[in-house]
């Protein structure tokens, strides 16, 4: 459970080749939520749309029965149609009506998945990619934990019309395809540290910082604050846990064996250094009133009770590079991996000929992903 400020967005996910809505929560707290950048592209089949509805209407019949062709295999309507009825039904849902271009969007979005999907599986046939078994089931089980009990797994199992045996083969194929993304691509990028230091010295303004704290926690965590049963409960979890401190426990250890924000509580409940509003208030206002190496007594938060030990702090200023410098290195290299990969996209598509359906449901061959990053569609228009 992050203690920093969250946003819920809805984002589109892929697993291996199928594509399906989910809703998260984006933190920046210890468990750091990954954002998707997604790429428009032009779908083939006509649609109608009226606010008052909360369903968009598509014209299913004017899907082709091809709407692709990748290394000279087709690739039948069945799942892109597949996909767009549950688009349909995540609307209907929502009870929130969307406008057309994004409709558009979405729809282009779950056609060029399903486009790149099968070409970079081609592509991993090709160049002998595989993945362990027991990676895929690793994998899989932690997606599982994910959604936190066995009622809303089977929920999103059903909605999505998944068997434990096409789920394990979404999951294989998109494992497969971060394999060959990583063999053909990300290995070859290499970022050195006089490059991130050019870029630290060529950009100080990104590097001002605001007073920050370094911090760990314990939390014991209240589901419903609001039912006094349970916080008082969470409370007197945390009163004890406070005691164990007091008589000489260790705070990482305890934080590892008793932390209800698992996430965290893996590192010993380090949450590294932060500023104070990036937290919710309570917390916030408490680790910046403490001295380093203090421990606090009980923080009520909305998570629940949180005990605090403070670790270091830093004054506003020009963060040192050494602080930065792995972050520099990441940044970088994630930037020039995107380019490179674009590049690889490209490559694919003149290799296998890829083509797909237009607007008039003929197929022809895709814009460059480099082309399409300035302002065109990836798909033909």
């Amino acid at each position: 459970m992050a203690v920093r400020i969250a946003a819920g967005i809805a984002v589109l996910a892929l697993i291996g080749g199928s594509i399906f809505f989910i809703s998260k929560s984006q933190s920046s707290g210890p468990e750091h939520a990954a954002t998707t950048q997604q790429h428009p592209a032009d779908a083939g089949s006509k649609l109608s749309f009226d606010l008052e509805d909360t369903v968009p209407q598509i014209d299913f019949d004017s899907i082709p029965e091809v709407i692709a062709e990748v290394d000279g295999k087709p690739i039948p309507r069945d799942e892109y149609v597949k996909e767009l009825k549950f688009f349909q039904e995540m609307v209907k849902k929502s009870n929130q009506p969307i406008g057309k271009e994004y409709t558009e969007q979405i729809m282009n979005q779950i056609l060029a998945k399903i486009v790149d999907s099968r070409m970079f599986i081609a592509q991993a046939d090709k160049v002998g990619v595989k993945v362990a078994p027991e990676e895929v089931q690793a994998s899989l089980e932690k997606m599982k934990s994910g959604f936190g009990d066995e009622a809303k797994f089977k929920e999103f199992m059903d909605s999505r019309g998944f068997t434990d045996q096409s789920l394990e083969e979404e999951m294989k194929k998109g494992m497969r395809i971060r394999a060959l993304l990583d063999q053909e691509v990300a290995t070859k990028i290499v970022v050195g540290e006089a490059e991130a230091k050019q870029f630290y010295d060529s950009n100080q303004d990104k590097f001002e910082a605001r007073e920050r704290v370094h911090a760990s926690h314990i939390l014991a965590m209240a589901h419903n604050p609001e039912d006094k049963e349970e916080d008082a409960r969470a409370k007197a979890k945390a009163e004890a846990i406070l005691a164990k401190l007091k008589g000489g426990a260790d705070f990482a250890e305890t934080a590892k064996a008793e932390s209800d924000d698992k996430g965290s509580g893996a590192n010993g409940g380090d949450l590294g250094f932060f500023a104070q509003n990036d937290m919710v208030p309570e917390f916030g206002e408490a680790a910046f009133a403490m001295k380093p190496g203090e421990v606090s007594g009980l923080v009520k938060s909305q998570f629940g009770y949180h005990i605090i030990k403070v670790h270091d702090k830093k004054p506003a200023g020009k963060i040192p590079f050494e602080e930065v410098r792995d972050n520099i290195t990441q940044r970088l290299k994630m930037t020039r991996s995107n380019e490179a990969v674009m590049d690889y996209i490209d490559k694919l598509y003149t290799d296998m000929a890829v083509k797909v359906i237009d607007k008039d449901n003929k197929l022809g061959p895709i814009t460059p992903k480099r082309k399409a990053s300035a302002g065109a569609h990836p798909m033909p228009l």
